[in-house]
């Protein structure tokens, strides 16, 4: 045992003897090693010559007609810093605190390294790195972050090549471009705006520490996932700064005992979802993912944000109106615990409760609330931290006496200000607010309106709400469009040589199916027939009938090919039916058609982008506009002045409340009142409302478009002249050859000198087509018979027109009007 513990005493005397050899024969295979790894690093060094022409991802960003940004879309949130544009604020800090030698060294700092052990050791943790401001570019540009030897020894020497070739500023403008801050912001402008709402070159000392101290792990250590250990950094190097001169002792050791003082953040409602999303597939198919989302592109859009505002309201307000007609459903959920006053229920219960997270009270808002307590006529809801009384004029569309809900249960409501509210008071705020009881409607729809000269889509709301389904109904949905579809068969009709004026016989009658069999028979949607009847007067008061017998005389393939020179791009089967809609349609086809019409048959591409630039400006994209006349202007005009009657006399009277001087439109409605549309136009703009349920379903009981989707549209033209974008003022211009004469309103002839009984109006003719035969008073009372006592006074129907008499035997036919009234009723019609 003895000569066992004498061996390492020989050893180690032996060693102290010899030391100056052996450290040689040691260093020699460790400095091998090194210098193999620093050879082999420089072999595999990436070339640094390119960087100061890098261009790091940049933020794609979308900006409405007027410039203002509204949406952006980036791999790398950043804000690019110009080189001078640096703040000097931050830069003092950052290099107090991460790089004191940075304008002494040439890429590493050895006195550094050694500080940074000491400091390191002193402490207990990681506090300082070895890296300098130049090394830790290095690696954002070219190296991953491994903890390895190889990859120091890389970035060292990539530290070394880029302070050859770039100035200092040059090299710190990357670093405040390039550095992650955490919650996807890259850069210090993106940071401060983020976490300060402030530029970066507004930062205090104290909020440039804050960011300082999130580097070292920005996925991390940020204010909102770790603010304990943001704020023991951030003072920390408060403190450094002012053992450095950087600030005063005083003012350190005061700005140290402050708060983070970050902004709360709140996702913000975003502006025109659908429109975006549109933009952005576009600009995906033209720049692919990588220009999309890293070339920092910039996109002026059609947007309009008024128009758009004034859309969402009327259709998320419309929406709501039809879904009460079905009445109140329950609540959405329910909270089964007794505290319901505890601080941490919205933690605890989750769900819709979530949005309490950052509640503040605002007029307008839809929140979700708790029930304390239920008396007779009112119930007190919590809000968040808030209390509320729900009262009787909040709940009285549900048609209950009481409250439909009991303590417990979790339903949504919208915050209104009360009409006679005093100023609220300190700490009292939801005194100004009332509560109305809401339900998010199952309904969908769609709002599109463009600008029927340019083409420019001004407004698009693909649905009720974009979170809820991200599928835009206004150009990718295919809805019937039933009556919408007649003013097209109208159309053809002028170009074929009608004129509004004249008449054609409204009854029963059939037509070739397409089976290519006489079973086709149409029913008027009030099942009554008004015999001799004009074709505005059939447009106006939208008669099935006539309208399919107008696309029987004039035929199938004139009226496909006047649709699809209007803008329809679907295909159109040239079948009867198809003059009462039977054709899947998009919102934005419809608005397109109707706007060719409105612009003396020139037919406009709509279009969402107006240009696209680099962010320094160079010019990648400019919308030009591609226009053709497709109608003439005479036949356009004529098709105009009908639908503008629609508005005075017929299924669109509720806009005449607009006080508009020119005005035009049609409703639609399809069979089993499953799809409610109205299409219209001023004399700026084409707009049009769908209404309708994704799973196809009945709307409701007489659901019509005048009923369901004409309120919608009213509002939002109401909504415009209140802003100011509609002129209530402008007319429709009239062509040369079109001449405005007074006729007679049921027959279409002119005026008796005598005008007495008789209805006149004043009606459009392309010149030459004019009647020249007179009313005669006598007659009046024809038009009020019933349609087969008028019959004979009809005379010789038009060439090709179906007509009564024509079918011998009805009962066929009566058998299945009978069994389409069975399957409307059952609500499958």
């Amino acid at each position: 045992m003895r000569a066992a513990r004498e061996v390492p005493k020989l050893v180690r005397g032996w060693c102290v003897r010899h030391w100056r050899w052996l450290i040689p024969v040691a260093a020699t295979p460790v400095a091998g090693v090194l210098l193999g790894v620093g050879v082999a690093a420089v072999i595999d060094l990436p070339q640094v010559e390119t960087v100061a022409e890098l261009t790091p991802s940049q933020i794609t960003r979308l900006s409405d007609r007027d410039g203002e940004p509204f949406r952006s879309y980036s791999v790398e949130k950043r804000i690019l810093l110009a080189e001078g544009e640096v703040p000097e604020t931050f830069t003092r800090v950052l290099l107090a605190a991460e790089d004191r030698n940075f304008y002494a060294h040439a890429g590493f700092d050895i006195i550094g390294v050694f500080r940074a052990v000491l400091q390191n050791w002193q402490r207990g943790e990681r506090f300082s790195g070895a890296s300098t401001i130049t090394m830790q570019v290095a690696r954002m540009l070219f190296l991953d972050r491994a903890k390895v030897w190889r990859r120091k020894i890389r970035e060292t020497l990539l530290a070394v090549e880029l302070e050859k070739r770039l100035s200092k500023q040059q090299i710190l403008t990357l670093y405040c471009n390039l550095t992650y801050f955490g919650h996807g912001n890259y850069g210090v402008e993106s940071a401060s705006r983020y976490y300060f709402g402030k530029t970066s070159a507004e930062l205090t000392y104290t909020e440039a520490a804050t960011l300082v101290a999130i580097v070292p792990s920005p996925s991390v250590w940020t204010p909102y996932l770790r603010p304990e250990i943001v704020r023991t950094r951030r003072d920390s190097i408060l403190r450094m700064l002012g053992e450095r001169g950087v600030m005063t002792r005083e003012d350190a050791v005061d700005a140290a005992e402050t708060p983070l003082d970050v902004v709360v953040q709140r996702d913000p409602k975003p502006v025109a979802p659908y429109f975006a999303e549109k933009v952005r597939l576009d600009l995906y198919r033209s720049y692919g993912q990588k220009g999309l989302y890293e070339r920092g592109l910039q996109v002026q859009t059609t947007l309009d944000q008024k128009m758009q505002n004034a859309a969402a309201r009327a259709l998320r307000e419309g929406l709501v109106r039809i879904d009460r007609l079905r009445g109140y459903r329950g609540a959405a959920a329910r909270v089964d615990q007794d505290d319901l006053t505890a601080p941490d229920l919205a933690e605890s219960f989750g769900g819709v409760l979530a949005r309490w997270v950052g509640f503040k009270p605002e007029a307008g808002a839809w929140v979700p609330g708790v029930v304390l307590q239920r008396g007779r006529e009112n119930a007190e809801i919590r809000i968040a931290d808030h209390r509320f009384m729900l009262e009787p004029p909040g709940y009285e569309w549900t048609r209950r006496d009481s409250p439909p809900l009991r303590r417990g249960d979790v339903a949504w409501f919208e915050l209104r200000t009360a009409d006679d509210a005093a100023p609220p008071e300190e700490g009292t705020d939801q005194a100004s607010f009332e509560l109305e009881l809401v339900q998010e409607p199952r309904i969908e729809g769609a709002v599109l309106l463009l600008e029927s000269a340019t083409g420019a889509v001004r407004a698009m709301v693909g649905g009720w709400d974009y979170d809820r389904s991200e599928f835009n109904r206004a150009f990718q949905a295919r809805r019937q469009v039933g009556s919408l579809f007649k003013p097209l068969v109208f159309g053809a009709a002028f170009e074929h040589g009608f004129t509004p004026a004249d008449t054609l016989f409204d009854a029963p009658a059939v037509f070739l199916g397409a089976d290519n069999q006489l079973n086709y028979s149409p029913r008027n949607f009030y099942r009554q027939y008004l015999g001799i009847v004009t074709l505005r007067r059939a447009l106006e008061r939208s008669i099935n009938v006539t309208s399919v017998k107008l696309h029987d005389i004039v035929g199938a393939e004139r009226v496909v090919d006047f649709a699809h020179r209007t803008g329809i791009r679907s295909p159109l089967l040239p079948y009867p039916s198809l003059a009462l809609g039977a054709a899947d349609l998009t919102v934005l086809e419809v608005a397109t058609s109707y706007a060719t019409i409105a612009n003396l048959g020139v037919h406009v591409e709509p279009y969402f982008v107006e240009r696209v630039t680099t962010r320094d400006g160079r010019e990648l994209d400019v919308h030009v506009p591609r226009a053709s006349t497709v109608v003439t202007p005479e036949v356009a005009f004529l098709l105009t002045h009908v639908l503008s009657g629609v508005v005075q006399r017929g299924t669109g009277q509720s806009a005449r409340a607009l006080g508009l001087a020119a005005v035009a439109g049609k409703t639609g409605t399809t069979d089993g009142f499953t799809d409610a549309w109205f299409a219209g136009f001023t004399p700026r703009y084409t707009l049009v409302v769908w209404v309708g349920y994704d799973q196809q379903q009945r709307i409701g009981r007489n659901m019509t478009g005048a009923v369901a989707a004409l309120p919608i549209w009213n509002e939002v033209l109401r909504l415009g002249i209140e802003d100011g974008w509609v002129d209530p003022t402008l007319t429709f211009t009239r062509p040369n050859q079109v001449r405005l004469r007074q006729v007679e309103y049921h027959s279409g002839l002119l005026p008796a000198r005598r005008r007495s009984g008789q209805r006149v109006i004043e009606e459009a003719f392309i010149v030459g087509t004019e009647p020249v035969l007179s009313f005669d008073p006598e007659t009046r009372a024809v038009y009020d018979l019933p349609w087969y006592q008028q019959r004979a006074l009809y005379g010789e129907p038009k060439a090709g027109e179906n007509m009564p008499e024509d079918v011998a035997d009805w009962t066929p036919i009566m058998r299945g009007w009978q069994k389409g009234d069975r399957a409307e009723a059952r609500g499958t019609g």
